[in-house]
């Protein structure tokens, strides 16, 4: 039977839950509160849903529910934490665990929890630190809560996991996450789920990030900051930014920080930039590597009136080897208010990797072009061993700039790209209905391209196999 326990300074355990309790720190003074128990929670014992304030001028710690570890079949309650550090605080640290500052395990499940440090723009400097659900690893079959964090600060180093500042492995879930912030001249690193790696089938939740202000510079890890193996799999992750400069900077990994390999597969993840300096890798930021599967990536990289996106993307990771396939990934160039000369290229879009090697196989991607100038590879910059790259499609609209084409395949066989896929230039935007419409200038047999001018200040140069035909596009 269910009994109702105050906080306690030890374990809640067997079927005790925690009661429903307001804390309030202390103004001038360094906190350490939690909610439920001052050690673990175990067997089938239930935190309660526990509402923190904090006043403080210098570093506080809240847990939701448990001060150590949660395993068996606990329960977190759903928490929710506000930190409001007096005016004038200099430098605060204000750390806030859902639900566990240890691990959790078992079938243990994290509450859904919510933190609000809208208040913090008041004080100076903050370091403010957020675990969705647990400080160490989860394990076995726990799962995390769908946390929310909002904030509202100036000046800060904002960290935030998702689920878990440690690893994921065996069965561990992420919950679905989400992430508001907006302020003047933050650091901002985001794990959606876990800050470490992910293995055995772990897998990671469906979590959305937002962030305005002046100049963020923003780190965004979809599901690991490390390593995803086994057979683990990503969540379908969401990333916007709309900031008041184009000078601020993001660096998107759709799913790991690090590798992928084993079996593991990305999560369909989508980022939209509103200007600023981008790098964008879909699934790993490092190497896809064995049976490793790449997800359905969109990457959008706009720029306000006025302003000029900088952007480089990757559709599914540095390098690919072994057996990896890489994701149908979209990419969207960014725009320039005023277009550079032909030659300098605001972005600089790749389909897949920047390099492909083993048995890799490349995606079947879309890259369209931005109105700032494009250098697009459908598949890789280097195509290695017995790779393929997949069978791209290239889209242009009025405006597109000087845009340049690195590896467009026609799968001719015994010719220089043989391994590029078999591509398409799609000019139906333009309304083009036939190739005599187009002008093409003379394919050079020497550096296999051939310039296609759409209209004054609006061409893009081709570097294929052979000649271009009417077979190479489509049309309105």
């Amino acid at each position: 039977m269910a009994k109702r326990v105050p906080i306690i300074p030890g374990d809640l355990i067997d079927h005790q839950v925690g009661t429903d309790d307001v804390l309030i720190g202390l103004a001038n003074a360094a906190n350490d509160l939690f909610g439920d128990a001052g050690r673990d929670i175990r067997d089938h014992a239930t935190g309660g849903n526990d509402r923190f304030t904090d006043l403080a001028f210098t570093d506080s710690t809240f847990y939701g529910d448990a001060r150590g570890n949660m395993s068996g079949y606990a329960r977190g309650g759903d928490d929710a934490g506000e930190a409001a550090p007096a005016p004038g605080a200099i430098l605060p640290h204000v750390t806030f665990y859902g639900d566990a500052g240890g691990n959790i395990s078992g079938h243990a499940a994290g509450g859904n929890d919510t933190f609000d440090t809208s208040s913090v723009a008041f004080a100076i400097s903050p370091q403010i630190t957020f675990y969705g659900d647990a400080g160490g690893n989860m394990s076995d079959r726990a799962r995390g809560g769908d946390d929310t964090l909002s904030a509202n600060v100036a000046l800060s180093d904002l960290v935030f996991y998702g689920d878990t500042g440690g690893n994921m492995s065996d069965r561990a879930a992420g919950g679905n996450d989400t992430f508001t912030t907006t302020g003047l001249e933050n650091n901002n690193h985001f794990y959606g789920d876990a800050g470490g790696s992910m293995t055995g089938r772990a897998t990671g939740g469906n979590d959305n990030f937002t962030v305005s202000g002046l100049n963020p510079f923003n780190f965004f890890y979809g599901d690991a900051g490390g390593d995803m193996s086994d057979y683990t799999r990503g969540g379908n992750d969401t990333f916007t930014t709309s900031s008041f400069a184009a000078d601020f900077v993001n660096t998107f990994y759709g799913d790991a920080g690090g590798n992928m390999s084993g079996h593991a597969t990305g999560g369909s993840d989508a980022f939209t930039a509103d200007g600023g300096r981008n790098t964008f890798f879909g699934d790993a930021g490092g190497t896809m590597s064995h049976d490793a599967q790449g997800g359905d990536d969109t990457f959008m990289g706009g720029a306000p009136a006025g302003t000029r996106g900088i952007n480089l993307a990757y559709g599914d990771a540095l390098v690919m080897s072994g057996n990896a396939h890489g994701g149908d990934d979209t990419l969207i160039g960014g725009d320039d208010a005023t277009p550079q000369p032909a030659g300098t290229f605001d972005n600089t879009l790749i389909g897949d990797a920047q390099t492909i090697s083993g048995r890799a196989c490349g995606g079947n991607d879309k890259l369209i072009s931005g109105t700032g100038n494009d250098d697009m590879w459908g598949d890789a910059q280097v195509i290695l061993g017995k790779a393929q790259g997949g069978n791209d499609t290239f889209r242009f609209n009025f405006n597109s700039g000087h845009d340049k084409i690195e590896d467009f395949g026609q799968g001719v066989q015994c010719v220089a790209g043989s391994n590029w896929g078999k591509d398409h230039i799609d000019v139906t935007a333009l309304g083009i209905t036939d190739i005599s419409q187009l002008s093409i200038s003379a394919f050079d047999p020497t550096t296999h391209e051939s310039t296609i001018t759409l209209s004054p200040d609006n061409d893009v140069i081709v570097h294929s196999q052979v000649a271009l035909t009417s077979h190479d596009f489509l049309f309105a």
